[in-house]
């Protein structure tokens, strides 16, 4: 389907909703960016802003007996850890983590749920399939994508607590770890006041995934970790020219639909591009210019040197434009990503939003060593164990600094397991 029809679809089964089921093979994510209330919590825990924002199926939940019954646990625990852990965090993050028969328990009834009401059915078979935060769970029956789904997300506050609240190590501690000292006396009472602050607000806290969901949130808030949210919405933002632009080209008259440039990270600080990051400019606009492809796709987030204040994403983006004259509405800018296995994953997931086709090959360009690595098996390596898929298919290369590529759906996937770019 067209972007256009993706959304008027979505609009369309809002107002059906309850009415039927949707196969779920028949069901292909919609071609539109995801609306974004609060993104570094839409974006890790889709299901669970969902859940939270839409009253039939918070309210299924909330009437759930299993779920009601966890609720209050979750909750009791919480007040306990409150008045007992005074200054231990591994005690809060003790009470409030998910143990795996936790998780299980709660994953099997919100699971049951897709078969005893009709609000979750309709939403779980309109709504979140066609999101796409789930893709790789499209496939499945709805009780079994809620509860793979669930799985994830009672992964991924575990890894917020641990990473941003005990200080434990990320897969990249350089660039990802925690801002304050967790050992520190300050930090810790930073936790016991937070937990008081959550205990102050328990009449909110109803639903069986909200104590935790919330400390983990506000873990990452206090460790000035909103980088998956900056930005956003992009459609909004920073992208809003290049967004409109995309259904007036004539992919005719371009070989390729995009240009995909990853960034070059600073190895100092007050530095705003690196000169890899210059000279993998120089080499993408001289594709652009020769009518290689409509649109530049930066990618990079705020990551070298470690908490920057600048994206390398946007930095290009500044740099194309003041250097090389090249227009606003033809560059998209990815400032998330923060490594190259997410620059391809992350260029994949922009062309699939924005309507861009999706079986037209695109062009990855950058240095000959960047190049040379993303073509290499090591690379592909890395992306199935980070990623759990490859979010390309590799074509030709064209030259030392371009390889083809064509973008993979899988891409789509949510992954709360990288809580700065999930």
């Amino acid at each position: 389907m067209t972007m256009r029809m993706n959304v008027l679809f979505l609009l369309l089964y809002g107002i059906a909703a309850g009415q039927s089921s949707v196969e779920p093979a028949l069901v292909q994510p919609a071609h539109a960016p995801v609306a974004l209330v609060s993104p570094v919590q839409d974006k890790n825990f889709y299901l669970l802003s969902q859940i939270e924002r839409r009253p039939d199926v918070r309210g299924a939940v909330e009437r759930q007996p299993a779920l009601a019954r966890i609720a209050a646990s979750r909750v009791s625990a919480l007040d306990k850890a409150a008045h007992d852990c005074v200054q231990d965090v591994d005690c809060y993050v003790k009470a409030l983590r998910w143990s795996e028969d936790e998780s299980k328990e709660a994953g099997r009834a919100i699971a049951g749920l897709y078969d005893s009401s009709p609000a979750v059915r309709s939403f779980v078979d309109g709504p979140l399939r066609l999101s796409g935060m789930y893709v790789r769970y499209n496939t499945e029956p709805g009780g079994r994508l809620l509860e793979r789904a669930w799985a994830d997300s009672t992964a991924g506050m575990n890894r917020m607590m641990d990473i941003y609240g005990a200080g434990k190590a990320p897969r990249y501690p350089q660039i990802d770890a925690m801002t304050y000292d967790a050992a520190s006396t300050a930090w810790k009472h930073d936790v016991q006041v937070l937990a008081s602050v959550l205990e102050d607000d328990r009449e909110s806290l109803k639903l069986f995934f909200s104590p935790s969901l919330r400390f983990a949130t506000e873990l990452m808030w206090l460790n000035h970790r909103d980088e998956a949210g900056r930005h956003e919405p992009l459609e909004l933002k920073e992208n809003e020219t290049a967004f409109q632009h995309v259904p007036s080209v004539d992919w005719s008259k371009f070989p390729y639909s995009a240009i995909v440039v990853p960034g070059a990270g600073n190895d100092r600080p007050g530095v705003q591009l690196s000169p890899g990051g210059k000279l993998r400019n120089e080499i993408a606009a001289r594709r652009f210019h020769e009518g290689k492809a409509p649109f530049l796709i930066v990618s990079g987030g705020y990551v070298h040197p470690e908490r920057t204040e600048y994206s390398e994403a946007i930095e290009m983006k500044r740099d194309l434009v003041t250097r090389f004259g090249i227009p606003a509405e033809a560059i998209i800018v990815d400032p998330h990503a923060r490594h190259t296995t997410t620059n391809m994953r992350n260029a994949a997931r922009l062309i699939y939003r924005y309507g861009i086709p999706f079986d037209k090959k695109a062009l990855v360009s950058t240095d000959p060593q960047q190049s040379d690595y993303i073509e290499n098996a090591v690379f592909e390596k890395r992306c199935l164990d980070e990623l759990g898929y490859l979010p390309y298919r590799l074509g030709r290369r064209t030259s030392a600094f371009d390889l083809e590529f064509v973008p993979q759906i899988e891409s789509l996937q949510a992954d709360p397991a990288d809580p700065l770019d999930p």
